[in-house]
Protein backbone atom coordinates (compact mmCIF):
# COMPACT_ATOMS: atom_id res chain seq x y z
CA UNK A 1 0.00 0.00 0.00
CA UNK A 2 1.34 3.55 -0.44
CA UNK A 3 1.61 5.91 1.74
CA UNK A 4 -1.00 8.05 0.56
CA UNK A 5 -3.33 5.71 0.53
CA UNK A 6 -2.36 4.68 4.27
CA UNK A 7 -3.02 8.02 5.15
CA UNK A 8 -6.42 7.73 4.02
CA UNK A 9 -7.76 4.70 5.95
CA UNK A 10 -8.85 7.31 8.77
CA UNK A 11 -10.76 8.36 6.59
CA UNK A 12 -11.88 5.59 4.92
CA UNK A 13 -13.11 3.75 7.97
CA UNK A 14 -15.56 7.02 9.08
CA UNK A 15 -17.17 7.28 5.51
CA UNK A 16 -18.05 3.34 5.14
CA UNK A 17 -19.85 4.21 8.45
CA UNK A 18 -21.67 5.70 6.45
CA UNK A 19 -22.76 2.84 4.24
CA UNK A 20 -25.89 0.63 4.38
CA UNK A 21 -25.66 -2.19 6.78
CA UNK A 22 -27.01 -5.44 5.72
CA UNK A 23 -28.82 -8.34 8.50
CA UNK A 24 -26.37 -10.23 10.48
CA UNK A 25 -25.80 -13.39 7.77
CA UNK A 26 -27.58 -11.75 4.56
CA UNK A 27 -24.70 -9.67 3.20
CA UNK A 28 -25.05 -7.64 0.28
CA UNK A 29 -23.57 -9.45 -3.33
CA UNK A 30 -22.11 -7.23 -5.93
CA UNK A 31 -21.27 -8.43 -8.63
CA UNK A 32 -18.04 -7.09 -10.87
CA UNK A 33 -16.29 -8.98 -14.04
CA UNK A 34 -14.38 -11.88 -13.00
CA UNK A 35 -15.63 -11.76 -9.11
CA UNK A 36 -17.84 -10.49 -6.69
CA UNK A 37 -17.86 -8.23 -3.60
CA UNK A 38 -19.79 -10.01 -0.41
CA UNK A 39 -20.48 -7.14 2.10
CA UNK A 40 -16.66 -6.09 3.34
CA UNK A 41 -14.96 -8.93 1.52
CA UNK A 42 -13.83 -8.89 -2.57
CA UNK A 43 -13.62 -12.42 -4.09
CA UNK A 44 -11.46 -11.82 -7.28
CA UNK A 45 -8.65 -13.74 -9.37
CA UNK A 46 -6.20 -11.49 -7.40
CA UNK A 47 -7.61 -13.14 -4.26
CA UNK A 48 -10.12 -12.14 -1.77
CA UNK A 49 -9.45 -9.36 0.65
CA UNK A 50 -10.95 -7.45 3.50
CA UNK A 51 -12.74 -3.71 2.51
CA UNK A 52 -13.63 -0.87 4.85
CA UNK A 53 -17.40 -1.97 4.97
CA UNK A 54 -19.95 -2.88 2.28
CA UNK A 55 -19.97 -0.18 -1.08
CA UNK A 56 -22.93 0.86 -2.49
CA UNK A 57 -21.64 0.38 -6.06
CA UNK A 58 -18.90 -1.32 -7.61
CA UNK A 59 -17.14 -2.18 -10.98
CA UNK A 60 -13.66 -3.49 -12.28
CA UNK A 61 -11.68 -3.26 -15.48
CA UNK A 62 -8.12 -3.91 -16.33
CA UNK A 63 -7.67 -5.48 -13.08
CA UNK A 64 -8.37 -2.45 -11.27
CA UNK A 65 -11.41 -2.56 -9.01
CA UNK A 66 -13.32 0.50 -8.17
CA UNK A 67 -15.97 0.88 -5.26
CA UNK A 68 -18.12 3.92 -4.68
CA UNK A 69 -18.77 4.87 -0.62
CA UNK A 70 -20.80 7.77 0.46
CA UNK A 71 -18.95 10.45 -0.58
CA UNK A 72 -15.66 8.72 -1.08
CA UNK A 73 -14.25 6.84 -4.31
CA UNK A 74 -11.90 3.81 -3.63
CA UNK A 75 -9.38 1.88 -5.95
CA UNK A 76 -7.50 -0.98 -5.35
CA UNK A 77 -4.77 -3.01 -7.45
CA UNK A 78 -4.02 -6.52 -6.13
CA UNK A 79 -5.92 -6.52 -3.61
CA UNK A 80 -4.42 -2.99 -2.29
CA UNK A 81 -5.68 0.30 -2.06
CA UNK A 82 -3.88 2.59 -4.16
CA UNK A 83 -6.19 5.51 -4.43
CA UNK A 84 -9.21 7.37 -2.66
CA UNK A 85 -10.71 10.61 -3.85
CA UNK A 86 -13.84 12.53 -2.81
CA UNK A 87 -16.94 12.70 -4.22
CA UNK A 88 -18.91 15.47 -4.51
CA UNK A 89 -22.25 13.71 -3.25
CA UNK A 90 -23.64 10.37 -2.43
CA UNK A 91 -23.05 8.05 -5.27
CA UNK A 92 -25.78 6.89 -7.98
CA UNK A 93 -24.00 4.62 -9.97
CA UNK A 94 -20.55 4.02 -11.04
CA UNK A 95 -19.06 2.40 -14.22
CA UNK A 96 -15.34 1.35 -14.58
CA UNK A 97 -15.15 1.04 -18.54
CA UNK A 98 -14.29 1.81 -20.95
CA UNK A 99 -13.14 5.37 -18.14
CA UNK A 100 -14.39 5.46 -14.99
CA UNK A 101 -17.28 7.26 -14.20
CA UNK A 102 -19.41 7.71 -11.25
CA UNK A 103 -22.92 9.32 -10.88
CA UNK A 104 -23.66 11.41 -7.45
CA UNK A 105 -26.60 13.56 -6.02
CA UNK A 106 -24.18 16.34 -6.55
CA UNK A 107 -23.62 15.66 -10.08
CA UNK A 108 -21.60 13.37 -12.30
CA UNK A 109 -17.55 12.82 -11.43
CA UNK A 110 -14.82 11.50 -13.33
CA UNK A 111 -11.20 11.11 -11.93
CA UNK A 112 -8.99 13.35 -12.99
CA UNK A 113 -11.22 15.16 -15.52
CA UNK A 114 -12.81 18.48 -14.84
CA UNK A 115 -16.64 17.75 -16.24
CA UNK A 116 -19.59 19.81 -15.27
CA UNK A 117 -21.94 18.21 -13.11
CA UNK A 118 -24.43 16.98 -15.41
CA UNK A 119 -27.04 15.43 -13.72
CA UNK A 120 -27.21 12.02 -15.18
CA UNK A 121 -29.07 9.41 -14.24
CA UNK A 122 -26.61 6.88 -15.77
CA UNK A 123 -23.35 7.61 -18.11
CA UNK A 124 -20.37 6.30 -19.47
CA UNK A 125 -17.12 8.49 -20.44
CA UNK A 126 -15.53 6.94 -23.40
CA UNK A 127 -13.30 10.27 -24.77
CA UNK A 128 -17.09 12.07 -24.62
CA UNK A 129 -19.16 12.11 -21.50
CA UNK A 130 -23.00 10.57 -22.74
CA UNK A 131 -25.34 10.75 -20.41
CA UNK A 132 -28.90 10.29 -19.64
CA UNK A 133 -31.47 12.15 -17.59
CA UNK A 134 -34.07 10.71 -19.96
CA UNK A 135 -33.17 11.92 -22.86
CA UNK A 136 -29.78 11.07 -24.82
CA UNK A 137 -26.84 14.14 -24.36
CA UNK A 138 -23.15 13.85 -25.50
CA UNK A 139 -20.99 16.32 -23.70
CA UNK A 140 -23.65 19.26 -23.36
CA UNK A 141 -24.85 18.33 -27.07
CA UNK A 142 -28.79 17.42 -27.16
CA UNK A 143 -28.50 13.61 -28.92
CA UNK A 144 -32.28 12.81 -28.62
CA UNK A 145 -35.31 12.96 -26.75
CA UNK A 146 -35.78 9.64 -25.32
CA UNK A 147 -37.07 8.62 -22.89
CA UNK A 148 -33.84 6.34 -21.77
CA UNK A 149 -32.70 5.42 -18.34
CA UNK A 150 -29.36 3.62 -19.04
CA UNK A 151 -26.01 4.05 -20.98
CA UNK A 152 -23.55 1.35 -21.85
CA UNK A 153 -20.40 1.36 -23.80
CA UNK A 154 -17.13 -0.34 -25.30
CA UNK A 155 -14.14 1.45 -26.67
CA UNK A 156 -16.41 1.60 -29.57
CA UNK A 157 -19.64 2.32 -29.50
CA UNK A 158 -22.17 3.73 -27.29
CA UNK A 159 -26.01 3.12 -26.47
CA UNK A 160 -29.02 4.50 -24.92
CA UNK A 161 -31.79 2.32 -23.94
CA UNK A 162 -35.10 2.89 -22.99
CA UNK A 163 -37.94 1.08 -24.67
CA UNK A 164 -35.31 1.48 -27.26
CA UNK A 165 -31.80 0.75 -28.29
CA UNK A 166 -30.01 3.75 -29.50
CA UNK A 167 -26.72 4.36 -31.20
CA UNK A 168 -25.87 7.41 -31.99
CA UNK A 169 -24.10 6.54 -34.66
CA UNK A 170 -25.86 3.44 -36.18
CA UNK A 171 -29.72 4.04 -35.42
CA UNK A 172 -31.97 2.31 -33.06
CA UNK A 173 -34.34 -1.11 -32.80
CA UNK A 174 -36.84 -1.94 -29.88
CA UNK A 175 -35.49 -3.73 -27.13
CA UNK A 176 -37.73 -5.92 -24.45
CA UNK A 177 -37.72 -4.95 -20.84
CA UNK A 178 -34.72 -5.15 -19.06
CA UNK A 179 -32.94 -4.91 -15.51
CA UNK A 180 -29.32 -4.85 -16.61
CA UNK A 181 -27.05 -4.39 -19.90
CA UNK A 182 -24.11 -4.27 -21.01
CA UNK A 183 -22.10 -3.78 -24.46
CA UNK A 184 -19.15 -5.64 -25.72
CA UNK A 185 -19.38 -5.75 -29.61
CA UNK A 186 -22.62 -7.09 -28.89
CA UNK A 187 -25.57 -5.48 -26.95
CA UNK A 188 -26.33 -8.02 -23.65
CA UNK A 189 -29.68 -6.84 -22.09
CA UNK A 190 -30.83 -9.18 -18.74
CA UNK A 191 -34.56 -9.72 -18.43
CA UNK A 192 -36.84 -11.90 -16.49
CA UNK A 193 -36.34 -14.81 -19.04
CA UNK A 194 -32.85 -14.71 -19.46
CA UNK A 195 -29.78 -13.05 -21.18
CA UNK A 196 -30.54 -11.88 -24.98
CA UNK A 197 -27.19 -10.55 -27.08
CA UNK A 198 -28.03 -8.60 -29.97
CA UNK A 199 -25.61 -7.00 -32.67
CA UNK A 200 -25.99 -3.59 -33.06
CA UNK A 201 -28.22 -3.95 -36.36
CA UNK A 202 -31.17 -5.07 -34.36
CA UNK A 203 -30.20 -8.44 -34.99
CA UNK A 204 -30.77 -10.84 -32.01
CA UNK A 205 -27.81 -13.27 -32.16
CA UNK A 206 -28.09 -15.78 -28.93
CA UNK A 207 -30.10 -15.84 -25.78
CA UNK A 208 -29.27 -17.89 -22.83
CA UNK A 209 -32.62 -18.88 -20.44
CA UNK A 210 -32.71 -18.35 -17.22
CA UNK A 211 -33.17 -16.22 -14.20
CA UNK A 212 -29.78 -14.66 -12.94
CA UNK A 213 -29.95 -11.01 -10.70
CA UNK A 214 -26.97 -9.04 -12.21
CA UNK A 215 -24.80 -8.92 -15.59
CA UNK A 216 -21.53 -7.71 -16.41
CA UNK A 217 -19.13 -8.02 -19.74
CA UNK A 218 -15.32 -7.63 -19.54
CA UNK A 219 -12.18 -9.26 -21.43
CA UNK A 220 -14.38 -11.00 -23.88
CA UNK A 221 -15.99 -12.74 -21.15
CA UNK A 222 -19.76 -12.27 -19.65
CA UNK A 223 -20.60 -12.79 -15.90
CA UNK A 224 -23.97 -13.49 -14.44
CA UNK A 225 -24.91 -13.58 -10.58
CA UNK A 226 -27.87 -16.10 -10.22
CA UNK A 227 -30.22 -15.78 -7.47
CA UNK A 228 -27.85 -17.92 -5.08
CA UNK A 229 -25.41 -15.47 -5.32
CA UNK A 230 -23.01 -17.97 -7.97
CA UNK A 231 -21.11 -16.29 -10.30
CA UNK A 232 -21.76 -18.08 -13.79
CA UNK A 233 -18.90 -17.05 -16.40
CA UNK A 234 -19.61 -17.22 -20.11
CA UNK A 235 -17.84 -16.80 -23.72
CA UNK A 236 -19.28 -13.69 -25.67
CA UNK A 237 -21.71 -15.64 -27.36
CA UNK A 238 -23.25 -16.91 -24.05
CA UNK A 239 -22.15 -20.31 -24.11
CA UNK A 240 -20.21 -21.89 -21.01
CA UNK A 241 -16.75 -20.80 -20.32
CA UNK A 242 -14.04 -23.03 -18.81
Amino acid sequence: MTRAAFWLLPLTLVLAACAPRQQAGSPRVLLVPGGRIVGSWAELPEGTFPLPGPPLFADRAGGVLYLAYPYELQIYQHGELTASEALPGVPTFLHAFPEPVVGTTAGVYAPGRDLPPYPAQDARLNRSLWWTDGAAHRNDRNLDPGPFRRVVADRDRVAFLGEEAYFPEEGRFAIPAFQDAELMGSLYLLTEGGVLRYAPSGLLLDQRPGRYRELAVGDGKVWLLDFENRVIRLDADLKEAP
